[in-house]
């Protein structure tokens, strides 16, 4: 084979990788979708989520969801779920974050929430999920076909979806 065919076959050939390296890597999230949301391997959903602070997106499910997170490792009570955040979230958040190497900031971006997804595993079954924080302190997720995930909160266990634009478990009111 002449050294110009050669090259023209392998400059082919990865134009082709590349091609299918391109549409195999998942699609990124955005907070302008208005949901956690994911595709493909669920272990990078979370790593493009946020930002959410007491400045910015601070009353909506996805506080809800974080608040969780803080409830579960022991960083803010219980009845701290109410889909706000404010000064205790903020307080929680920075020593969290601390804790685990982050810019104690109180704003819960990618970095953050990707320090979070650390402590998933998956729970009977694709689809299903579980944080596990301290102790047996678990938070169960869904994420559905569509990519979105959601979660189970409140005294009747409701199923929200974690919605960046609107607060809508019954914590929230």
């Amino acid at each position: 084979m002449s050294p110009r065919i050669r090259a023209i076959a392998i400059a082919t050939a990865v134009a082709m990788v590349g091609t299918i390296a391109i549409s195999a890597a998942p699609a990124s999230a955005s907070v302008s979708q208005g949901y956690v949301a994911g595709s493909g391997t669920w272990t990078d959903d979370w790593g493009d989520e946020g930002p959410i602070s007491a400045s910015t997106r601070s009353y909506n499910n996805v506080v809800a969801m974080w608040q969780k997170i803080l409830v579960a490792d022991g960083y803010l009570a219980a009845s701290g779920v109410d889909c706000r955040f404010g000064s205790a979230t903020t307080a929680a958040t920075k020593r969290w974050q601390t804790d685990r190497g982050l810019v104690g900031d109180g704003v819960v971006g990618p970095r953050t929430f990707a320090r979070a997804a650390t402590r998933l595993t998956t729970y009977e079954g694709e689809g299903w999920f579980y944080y596990d924080g301290l102790g047996s302190n678990f938070i169960y997720f869904g994420r559905l076909a569509d990519g979105k995930w959601d979660m189970s909160l409140g005294p009747d266990l409701e199923w929200k979806p974690l919605a960046y634009t609107y607060a809508s478990f019954s914590v929230c009111s």
